[in-house]
């Protein structure tokens, strides 16, 4: 991948790019719905970012990261056109210094006349649905919500909710689902940066929730 940006102002920029993408059938037995891909995008994106100086446990206000893409793909000499896009978006609501909320939208789409499993966007995990292991979930269009409520017990601790929700679409297996996840977690600052603690539990839509489902996530954001 290339990029080439334009800085709008200190928190917003624009960047034009391309995006090479291969995907490869490593199977020793052929997979109808599994093919060798090669295919390229031309990117436009958009990045708003606010910083909140001196929030160690929380160093960003809100940010809005959205991209679209319009490629070709070609599988067996056979091109195709392909469109892509992406898009996060978060905000957190002060309350007051110990009580906060966070909103968090995550999504992706993949529009194209013919899809391939090993083309599918995964997601799941603690970046995305939590409850569910990390990208185990594939679609073709898919759009995820995260809320917490956050308590902050000193400048390096707090603990929070989970409760989040998405919905995806499988063109290939011509699905449509609903997905939840609920739980806890706490987050601590420490030398090395965010350790992220995650209990959650996750489900489809329809099915009862199960311990045996629950998922522990892990995480360590590092700055530089």
């Amino acid at each position: 991948a290339a990029e080439i940006f334009y800085q709008l102002n200190s928190t917003q920029r624009i960047f034009a790019g391309i995006n090479a993408r291969q995907s490869n059938d490593l199977l020793d037995s052929p997979v109808q719905d599994i093919q060798d891909t090669d295919a390229i995008f031309y990117t436009l994106k958009y990045d708003w970012l606010k910083p909140q100086p001196g929030n160690f446990l929380f160093p960003f206000k809100h940010r809005l990261l959205a991209r679209v893409g319009l490629g070709n793909r070609e599988v067996n000499s056979v091109t195709e056109q392909q469109q892509l896009f992406d898009i996060t978006a978060f905000n957190i609501f002060t309350l007051n210094p110990k009580n906060s909320v966070y909103l968090n939208i995550t999504g992706g789409g993949l529009f194209s006349d013919s899809i391939f499993e090993n083309e599918l966007l995964r997601f799941g995990g603690i970046n995305s649905i939590r409850g569910f292991e990390e990208n185990s979930i594939a679609a073709s269009l898919f759009g995820v919500l995260n809320t917490e409520y956050r308590y902050q017990l000193n400048s390096s601790i707090y603990v929070h909710s989970i409760i989040d929700a998405a919905y995806l679409e499988n063109d290939l297996a011509l699905t449509k689902e609903k997905l939840f996840g609920f739980g806890f977690g706490f987050g601590i600052l420490t030398k090395a940066g965010l350790l992220k603690f995650n209990y959650a539990n996750g489900k489809f839509e329809g099915q009862n929730f199960k311990l045996s489902n629950s998922k522990i996530h892990l995480s360590l954001n590092a700055l530089f």
